[in-house]
């Protein structure tokens, strides 16, 4: 159950969280409908929450069906509960509805609203923005993917610039900072009984991507690109490969930061790529061409891919087996994990599993930030 009027210390904040409510429970409500009700405050100043219901339903509904769901949920929203629903603590529902009239109610119509347009700006916005973190790539509409590609470049960068920020002082590891050891023992009579030490800067990994961009595939491996197109600059060596039906390495295109043509080149074979996935030969035909000049210096090696192999499981076991034996950590990113009840029972999943150190899912923006501890795990 979303915030309830009564919980909320201004009418602006109400609607706001009613805005919310309605999104919730089905109705197309978003940043654009909850400024226009602080306009429509601004022009006809309400005296009654039966006048703010009037304002709030032809904002709110773009049909018959979405009429009578708001009746059930304006109602549900500033009318009760939800201890309401359950018939039990009267005597704090009450308690409830006399703050709504004092804190919401009576503000109808009082007051200045520019104020109140901004807040909803900033409430509505930030919660958006929230929603979007975790919602799963594949159901996001055109529009809601450039909102989140823009908070996703903001996101990047921030922990890029976090990940370079990296050279701390320890206890425990690098040379003796005599400064600071000086400095502390002062309050032993001199006796430096604490000693610190300058940690010595992690090297920048070594990273290998593979992006499978077959079928369903393709939101997710665009996010996690655009995810690696931000933090190219950390990595001391960044090898990209793109696969379905086939390798083609994308390295350069990488390291160059040409975003828009790679886009455009993944958008292209996703088009020509129709007849399944064969992770296995994709993973052979990389050890055969690239193996020996890349998988050396113990780099992470990303794999992202739902693991539906149309190839045989055997090939894909073998291959797997190869490349974990070379790389210091093989990560599978599988969107398909989110799912209420997955389990990796396909055959290309079950035959890659033995070989894989961090299994994860990869399916919304959130669980991308997420991969800022393995690349911090030196």
């Amino acid at each position: 159950m979303k915030q309830q009027a009564f919980a909320t210390n201004s009418i602006s904040e109400s609607i706001v969280a009613f805005a919310q409510f309605s999104r919730a429970h089905g109705l197309n409500v978003g940043i654009g409908e909850t400024i226009a009700a602080f306009e429509g405050l601004d022009q006809l100043p309400l005296e009654n929450e039966l006048q703010l219901k009037f304002l709030l339903k032809p904002l709110f509904c773009n049909s018959p069906e979405d009429r009578m769901l708001f009746e059930g949920l304006y109602k549900l929203f500033w009318d009760s509960n939800p201890i309401d629903l359950n018939g039990k603590n009267q005597t704090k529902i009450a308690g409830a509805k006399k703050k709504k009239k004092s804190s919401s109610l009576v503000m109808l119509g009082l007051g200045n609203n520019e104020g109140a347009k901004e807040e909803a700006k900033e409430i509505s916005g930030a919660n958006e923005a929230e929603s979007l973190r975790k919602t799963d790539f594949s159901k996001l509409s055109d529009i809601e993917s450039k909102q989140l590609e823009e908070i996703a470049e903001k996101l990047f960068k921030e922990m890029a610039l976090r990940l370079r920020r990296r050279m701390k002082e320890s206890r425990h590891i690098g040379k003796l900072n005599l400064r600071r050891t000086i400095r502390r023992s002062i309050n032993t009579g001199g006796e430096p009984i604490n000693l610190f030490f300058k940690a010595q800067k992690p090297k920048r990994q070594r990273l290998i991507l593979m992006l499978d961009v077959s079928g369903s595939m393709d939101k997710y491996s665009l996010f996690l690109l655009r995810f690696v197109f931000e933090l190219r600059n950390y990595f001391r060596q960044l090898e990209a490969f793109i696969f379905s039906t086939s390798l083609i390495r994308i390295s350069e295109a990488v390291a160059y930061g040409q975003m828009d043509a790679t886009v455009e080149a993944l958008g292209i074979q996703v088009n020509n790529w129709s007849s399944g996935t064969k992770i296995g030969e994709c993973l052979k035909d990389f050890n055969e061409k690239y193996g020996k000049r890349i998988l050396n210096g113990s780099p992470t090696f990303i794999i992202l891919s739902d693991g539906l192999d149309t190839g045989e499981p055997e090939v894909l076991a073998k291959e797997m087996k190869t490349i974990q034996g070379k790389v210091r950590k093989l990560v599978w990113l599988n969107p398909l994990i989110a799912m209420s009840g997955y389990e990796p029972i396909q055959r290309g999943m079950k035959a890659a599993l033995p070989s894989i150190d961090d299994f994860r899912t990869a399916h919304n923006l959130d669980s991308l930030l997420a991969l800022e501890k393995i690349l911090n795990d030196v």
